[in-house]
């Protein structure tokens, strides 16, 4: 009986999740026929295409800068719609961002910042805000994400960034968030607001020249 080899590749993984992405669509169709499940098949329309952009941007060679602002609504978009998937709490963003700024693998931040939303998320179960600004700063680009939670545990608060530091979620976020910003040459820092409350984090990183000049 021949065994079935899976292509390991990425050319072969991207026509596999295609292939997962076109199921999720027609299913999406299916939900759109029925005026009460509308909204649900536009979130699960959105979150594909989202999908799609992170396997394009895996497959282009060239990695070209992306608006910070993009990069941030997309973010506040797949946290809002994963609320509305699990009738999570009211979040609202408040948001200060200085124009010009770009990142590459804007992916790869869109992951940075919707780990650190979905942190606060669940740091506030009753709903808040959570407080993001972005600026440039001698030679750098600081962004800082702070929300209205009880703050990081004293006790985890050194090492917040290990794998499986926190029981909340999978306890990989925030590790996936350093190791992303270390990728890119930065830093993160946890931190609490005054008294404890809130928790917030401050990544810094390089500004590429290029992407300064071509904002200006």
């Amino acid at each position: 009986m021949p065994t079935t080899q899976t292509d390991l590749t990425l050319p072969g993984l991207v026509h596999d999740l295609n292939n997962v992405f076109q199921t999720l669509v027609e299913a999406a169709d299916l939900l759109a026929t029925d005026a009460k499940w509308a909204a649900l098949s536009r979130t699960i329309q959105r979150s594909v295409e989202r999908g799609r952009g992170i396997v394009a941007s895996l497959e282009s060679v060239e990695q070209t800068a992306a608006p910070f602002e993009t990069i941030l609504d997309n973010s506040i978009s797949f946290v809002e719609d994963s609320m509305i998937a699990g009738r999570g709490p009211r979040i609202v963003f408040a948001c200060e961002i200085q124009p010009g700024i770009e990142l590459r693998r804007n992916w790869a931040w869109e992951r940075v910042l919707i780990n650190l939303f979905s942190n606060a998320v669940r740091a506030m179960p009753k709903g808040g805000m959570i407080h993001v600004r972005a600026a440039r700063r001698d030679g750098e680009i600081e962004i800082v994400v702070r929300d209205e939670g009880p703050g990081i545990a004293p006790e985890i608060l050194d090492h917040v960034f290990h794998p499986h530091a926190s029981t909340s979620g999978s306890g990989l976020g925030l590790h996936i968030v350093e190791t992303i910003v270390r990728q890119e040459k930065g830093s993160v820092k946890a931190a609490n607001g005054a008294g404890g409350a809130g928790a917030e984090f401050t990544i810094s990183i390089p500004e590429e020249p290029q992407a300064h000049s071509a904002s200006v």
